[in-house]
C-alpha cells in the first residue's frame, strides 16, 4: 500500500481526536459508528471485539474508511476506523492477529503510526496474556523509528491505579484505585517504552473516568498511550 505524495498529505490540526472503543460486534452497527466519527469530529478510532471474520478494509459511510482484522468471527477482532480527511494517507496497515493490528498514515509533518490492542480478559491464562504482551511489546518495537506512535484499547481488568511513585515519566497520578497485576503489565510496557499512559494525565471527575461498571464496581480499563516526546500536558 502506498500513500500520497508529501504534497498531497494532509496537515495535522492543532487537535487530531483519537478514541478507542469495545463495540462488542460490529455487526449492524456500521451505520452508527460512521454517525459517531462525524458527530464527535474523530479523525482514528480504535475498536475492538469486532467479532469480524476476515481481514479486508471497507467504506462504512460518512467518509469512513475501516480496516480490520478478525479470525473466529465470534470472539475477539480488532480495527481502526479512519475518517474521511486521513483515510487516502493510510500507508501501511498490519493485521498482526485478532488482539492487535497497526495502521501508518504519512502526514506533511511526518508519519503516524497506531495501534489497536485488545487484552486477553479476566479469566484468561498467564500464558494467552504473556503471548499478547509479547506480540504488543514486538509490535512496538517494528515501528520505525521516528514515527509519532499512539497506542489505543480495552486493556480487560488491568487496573493502573492512583500511585505513580517511581513511574512518573509515564503515569500522571490520576488514575482509579489500587492497581492490580494486569495494570502492573501495562505500566510495565509503557516504562519499557517511554509511553505515557494518557489517561492517568488529566485530572477528572471519577464519573468521567469509569470506563467499565459492574455489580457496583467501577474502574478504568480503556487506555490511550503515546511516546512521552509527543505529551506534553504536564511537563
Amino acid at each position: 500500500m502506498r500513500g500520497l505524495p508529501r504534497h498531497e498529505r494532509p496537515r495535522l490540526k492543532k487537535l487530531v481526536r483519537i478514541g478507542t472503543l469495545n463495540v462488542g460486534t460490529l455487526t449492524g452497527k456500521t451505520r452508527e459508528l460512521a454517525d459517531l466519527i462525524r458527530r464527535k469530529n474523530i479523525q482514528v478510532l480504535c475498536l475492538q471485539e469486532t467479532r469480524w471474520k476476515g481481514e479486508k478494509a471497507k467504506e462504512i459511510g460518512e467518509g469512513v474508511k475501516l480496516f480490520y482484522k478478525g479470525e473466529g468471527g465470534k470472539k475477539y477482532g480488532v480495527g481502526i476506523a479512519v475518517s474521511e480527511v486521513l483515510k487516502d494517507s493510510v500507508s501501511a496497515v498490519h493485521r498482526i492477529n485478532d488482539r492487535i493490528m497497526t495502521l501508518r498514515v504519512d502526514m506533511k509533518e511526518g508519519c503516524w503510526t497506531i495501534i489497536s490492542a485488545c487484552a486477553p480478559q479476566t479469566g484468561c491464562s498467564e500464558n494467552d496474556k504473556d503471548e499478547f504482551y509479547m506480540t504488543l511489546d514486538e509490535a512496538i518495537r517494528s515501528v520505525p523509528e521516528g514515527d509519532m506512535l499512539t497506542i489505543a484499547g480495552d486493556y480487560w481488568n488491568g487496573h493502573v491505579g492512583e500511585e505513580r511513585r517511581g513511574m512518573e515519566r509515564v503515569h500522571g497520578g490520576h488514575g482509579i484505585g489500587t492497581r492490580n497485576d494486569d495494570g502492573e503489565r501495562i505500566v510495565d510496557l509503557a516504562s519499557a517504552h517511554d509511553l505515557a499512559i494518557c489517561n492517568t494525565f488529566f485530572a477528572k471527575r471519577e464519573s468521567q473516568k469509569v470506563t467499565y461498571s459492574s455489580g457496583g464496581r467501577k474502574t478504568e480499563i480503556d487506555y490511550i498511550l503515546v511516546k512521552t516526546s509527543r505529551f506534553n500536558i504536564g511537563r
